[in-house]
Formats: C-alpha cells, sequence, structure tokens
C-alpha cells in the first residue's frame, strides 16, 4: 500500500492482539539486504546456547527447523526497493508465519496465502483517527465539522497525515484553569492551505504510534526509488484530476506529435523543449509506445503512487489526492510551469 497507510501499524496491531499465537517474534527492517541480514544475524546471536557466533544464513536454517506444532512469526518491514530479492531471507517451515509490509505491490507475488493491499480509509474511520490523534470527542461545533470533511478530503484519508495533523492540534491545544482550550480544525485547515508542504514534511512521533516520518517525508522515499520518466509522467499528471485520467489521451496526443490542429499564437522558444521532453516520456523512436507508457504506470503502481483501472479496453489512472498535491509540490516554480505547459499541450494536441 501507498506509503503512510498504516501498513506497520496494522501489524504492530495484530501482533498485540493476537501475541499468543506465537512463541517467537522476529522483527526484521527489510529496508535493504544489508540491515535483512544484520537483523536476523542478531536475532541468531540472542538465542545463546551456542549461537553467539552465528551469521545471518545461521538464524534462516534456525527458523526453517522449527519443531512441528511450534508457531513462530517472522516480520519483513518495509521492504519497499524493488531490487530487493527477499527469496533467500525466507525460511521454509510451515511453523513459520511470514508478514511483509511494502509499498512495492509486486512483493504480494511472493504470497502462498494472502496479500492484503490497504488503500485509503472510509471518511468515518478517517475522521475517527483524526480526532483520536488530537484527543477531541463527538459532537464537534458544527463550523469544526465542516471543517474536519474538508480537511478528511485534503488529506484523502491517509492514516499518516490524519494522524500527523491531529497530533498538530493536539500539540498546539492547551489547558487554563482546568479548562482544555482545543487548537480547532479550523485553524489547522487555515494554516494547512498557506503551509501544506511544511507540515506535511514535520516529523513528529505520534502519541497513536511512535511513527516519526512526516507524510510527504515517506512519499519521498518511493519517488527515490523510481527512474527518472516515472518521475516526469507522475508530474505531468497531477495538473489533471486526480481520478479517471484516461490513457487514450496520452496515445492521442503522441499520434499527433503533440500538435494542435491550428495555432493563434506563435509558439513560445520553451514549446519544442515541452515537446520533446513528452516525447521522450511517452514514445519510442519518435513513435506512441503503449509499452514504455505501461512499464511507467506499472513502475509507479509497484510503489502504490498510481492505481490504474481497465474499463471497455480502455486504461484509466487515478492518483490519490495527497500523492497529486505531493506531486505538485516538490516543484520548484519554473519546473512546475514547464510540467503544467507540458499537462496543458497533452490536451490542446490529444484531438488533432
Amino acid at each position: 500500500g501507498i506509503g503512510g497507510c498504516g501498513k506497520t501499524q496494522l501489524v504492530s496491531y495484530f501482533l498485540q492482539e493476537y501475541s499468543s499465537l506465537f512463541e517467537h517474534t522476529i522483527y526484521v527492517d527489510a529496508s535493504s539486504s544489508s540491515s535483512i541480514k544484520a537483523d536476523i544475524q542478531i536475532w541468531a546471536r540472542s538465542l545463546g546456547d551456542g549461537h553467539d557466533r552465528d551469521a545471518w544464513e545461521d538464524g534462516v536454517r534456525v527458523m526453517s527447523s522449527v519443531a512441528e506444532g511450534k508457531r513462530w512469526v517472522l516480520i519483513f518491514d518495509n521492504a519497499d526497493d524493488p531490487t530487493l530479492d527477499l527469496v533467500h531471507f525466507l525460511p521454509k517451515n510451515r511453523g513459520v508465519t511470514i508478514i511483509i509490509t511494502s509499498r512495492n505491490r509486486d512483493v504480494g507475488n511472493l504470497s502462498t496465502t494472502f496479500h492484503l493491499e490497504l488503500g485509503e480509509m472510509e471518511t468515518e474511520e478517517a475522521i475517527e483517527v483524526l480526532l483520536q490523534a488530537a484527543r477531541r470527542q463527538k459532537p464537534l461545533p458544527l463550523e469544526e465539522v465542516k471543517s474536519v470533511q474538508a480537511l478528511t478530503g485534503e488529506l484523502g484519508c491517509l492514516a499518516v497525515a490524519l494522524v500527523q495533523a491531529g497530533t498538530y492540534c493536539y500539540q498546539m491545544s492547551s489547558t487554563i484553569n482546568g479548562v482544555f482550550q482545543p487548537y480547532t480544525f479550523n485553524q489547522y485547515l487555515s494554516l494547512f492551505s498557506s503551509h501544506r508542504v511544511g507540515l506535511m514534511k514535520k516529523v513528529q512521533p505520534s502519541p497513536l504510534d511512535n511513527y516519526c516520518r512526516g507524510a510527504y517525508t515517506t512519499l519521498d522515499l518511493s519517488f527515490n526509488l523510481i527512474p527518472q520518466k516515472s518521475r516526469d509522467f507522475l508530474h505531468v499528471i497531477s495538473f489533471w484530476h486526480h481520478t479517471d485520467i484516461p490513457l487514450d489521451i496520452l496515445a492521442s496526443a503522441a499520434k499527433h506529435g503533440f500538435q494542435g490542429s491550428f495555432t493563434l499564437l506563435p509558439r513560445p522558444e520553451a514549446h519544442k523543449g515541452i515537446v520533446d521532453t513528452l516525447t521522450n516520456i511517452l514514445c519510442l523512436d519518435g513513435k506512441w509506445s503503449e509499452l514504455q507508457v505501461q512499464d511507467i504506470v506499472r513502475n509507479l503502481r509497484s510503489f502504490s503512487l498510481l492505481s490504474s483501472t481497465s474499463i471497455n479496453d480502455s486504461l484509466f489512472l487515478r492518483m490519490h489526492p495527497l500523492v497529486q498535491s505531493w506531486s505538485r509540490d516538490l516543484l520548484e516554480t519554473q519546473a512546475s510551469q514547464s510540467y503544467i505547459a507540458m499537462a496543458i499541450q497533452v490536451l490542446v494536441s490529444c484531438g488533432g
């Protein structure tokens, strides 16, 4: 699921609720091959009884030899790197339950039982999370109810962003003469409209789960792993509405050479650069390449930065509203203008 949707927190909750099911719990930071090896080795050596010089391979062998009737659980957390091969770290034993959290949806191909893809919360769930993080209770004043609804819409019901917003409100609240004076959701919404980037990048431990990354920081981790063409593609489509983006308009624009059917004013100097960049993203040898574009879509989907739906043999794209805002906010003013120009140029030229 998308970064910040609550994958690690869901696993943590599961282990707290059902801790009695497992005799051993092994937690592994799966952000890199070296961190996996280090964590497995540390765990293996902690077993004592002659294991104090074990390597990570010995740890995997121990897990592969769990006695029949015993139940262990092994968690690989944040296995996001698409180049990471987890297979040789996986013990082969029915007594070991393996849980993997990842932004990379392709990791689901390793599952022999269940693959759960987390998305947005329902609006009512999102409101409950926001209120809990802010230490607020219903009923709220009518004006605040409207702000809460607007805020959950702006944040796209994304868990990490909701907790971040609620935590900020709580931290800015005060108690005067024994009376709790909340920093209202109206105040936060007003601040958010003018300081979205700063708020979403804030690093602060949550009182709910001790998660310490800001929503934008979490998304930045995915962005750093995707190739340049995927980044360019994401920036272009982020300047359209975030739902029901038809791939056909990109194909049509490319087939018309990203040129409109008529010109009312002289083209600016930057026009050729805009066409060249679009051609580089969407074409191969100067011609529309559906395979190349679908590889880009697949790459973005693998990091849960994009989703797609096929309807009547046509592919439609969708991005989370907070991903859309974050993608725009990544850009400096000049770069932003270039991507806006590309998005407009596609629309102008898709009809020939």
